[in-house]
Formats: structure tokens, C-alpha cells, sequence
């Protein structure tokens, strides 16, 4: 299967200086990705972006535990959680990553989290 498009769940405002995002996708192994994204425009050696990577076999477990498809995974984590304002700071769209990974592991999967 072919990666999806990226979902972009919620984004601080590009505006400012330091900016953040999460953004959900299938990627080509069919695993799915929840990543937060980190980017200090006055200082990139503080960018980074954090995934929390979930293999095919829990986010099917994670699919039927929220009555849903695993295709649809970025759509429900939208509804869910989702904002198309880009009025949040920074620290707001990291707590919300947090509270994802905890919806995640709440509803039965489990996630390896790589940073880069």
C-alpha cells in the first residue's frame, strides 16, 4: 500500500518564531505515524520532530477498538482531535501529541516513538 496523505491534526501559528504541528498519516510500511513536528526559526538546533510509530498489526487492533477502518485512522484522530485554526502555541500543540499518545494507548495499541 502506498503512504497516504499526511493529516494535519492541529499547528501552532507559522507566524511566530517557534512553530508546531502533529500530523497523522499511513506511511509505505502500513504503519501508522503521529508526528509532532518542533521548528525554532531563531535557533535550529532545537528542531525536531518526535514520531510515535504504530506497526500494522495494533493499529488494526486500534481500528476495532474505535469502530473504524484502519484507512480511516487520520480521519477519525481529526475528528476527534483535529483544529484548522492555527491560533495554538507551541506548548498547546505538544500537550495535545501527549494526549493523543495516551488516546492511543487507551484504546488497546501500543507505539515505539523515534526521534530525529
Amino acid at each position: 500500500m502506498a503512504a497516504t496523505l499526511e493529516q494535519v491534526i492541529a499547528e501552532s501559528n507559522d507566524e511566530m518564531e517557534i512553530w508546531s504541528s502533529v500530523t497523522v498519516w499511513r506511511n509505505s510500511n502500513n504503519e501508522l505515524m503521529v508526528r509532532l513536528e518542533f521548528a525554532d526559526s531563531d535557533d535550529p538546533k532545537r528542531n525536531y520532530q518526535l514520531s510515535a510509530i504504530i506497526d500494522r498489526d495494533e493499529i488494526k487492533s486500534l481500528a476495532a477498538s474505535l469502530g473504524s477502518t484502519t484507512d480511516s485512522l487520520p480521519a477519525v484522530f481529526f475528528d476527534r482531535f483535529g483544529t484548522t485554526s492555527n491560533c495554538m502555541v507551541p506548548s498547546e500543540v505538544e500537550a495535545l501529541f501527549q494526549e493523543i499518545l495516551n488516546f492511543i494507548l487507551d484504546n488497546g495499541a501500543r507505539y515505539r516513538l523515534n526521534r530525529e
